[in-house]
């Protein structure tokens, strides 16, 4: 018994209310360390958040940027190359044995058109009108400076044209530019038919593309 005692003596128990405070404690230590580990979470999903806007960001401004660009040499492509047409068709020397269709072209670009062939023709009631042994359907026209006026003439068999002037027959006039800028890489077109009105009298645009081929005979 004195040694259960003594053994009692040498290891005393805490008492309850030191307890009860060291595990308080713990539970606050334990608390303060999970609210830190959640700040931490917190702050580390937001710079992922910031590192997405940011790559968003560098992706938006390198398409703007190419977007601008892409406008830039657009706009650069446009108003610095020929644009070739037709001003009007009309019909010239109707009264004599050589009516003629007069086709006054240009260059309404801002600077000259290189290598540039014309090619002119009328198709009377769908059939191509052969021209005369001494002309020709297609010139070489060479350099085309901007807003001079050039004129291009086809002939048309008396027979034909009263039909035309008399609306017995269809005429269309058909005219193909094929021109260069000054860089020469790449070769520019226009094509566009015209269409007799007799009763007014007029020619009037009736179809057209800038996409045609090459030949032009």
């Amino acid at each position: 018994m004195d040694d259960q005692e003594n053994e009692s003596q040498q290891h005393p128990t805490e008492p309850l209310h030191i307890q009860s405070s060291a595990e308080r404690r713990d539970r606050d230590i334990l608390r303060t360390e999970r609210s830190q580990l959640a700040k931490l979470a917190q702050v580390l999903k937001l710079a992922d958040f910031m590192a997405i806007l940011m790559v968003l960001a560098t992706f938006f401004s390198a398409y703007a940027t190419w977007r601008t660009a892409m406008l830039t040499s657009t706009i650069f492509a446009v108003s610095d190359r020929p644009f070739l047409g037709v001003q009007q068709v009309t019909f010239e020397a109707t009264g004599t044995q050589h009516p003629t269709i007069l086709v006054n072209y240009r260059n309404f670009g801002s600077i000259p058109a290189l290598d540039t062939i014309v090619a002119v023709h009328a198709v009377v009631d769908g059939k191509l009108v052969q021209p005369a042994p001494d002309a020709m359907s297609a010139i070489d026209a060479g350099i085309l400076s901007p807003n001079v006026p050039h004129y291009f003439y086809v002939s048309l068999p008396p027979d034909k044209y009263q039909a035309v002037a008399a609306g017995k027959s269809n005429l269309q006039v058909h005219v193909r530019l094929l021109y260069k800028g000054p860089a020469r890489e790449k070769q520019l077109c226009y094509f566009e038919r015209f269409a007799y009105h007799f009763g007014v009298g007029v020619f009037q645009a009736s179809g057209g593309d800038d996409r045609c081929g090459t030949d032009v005979f």
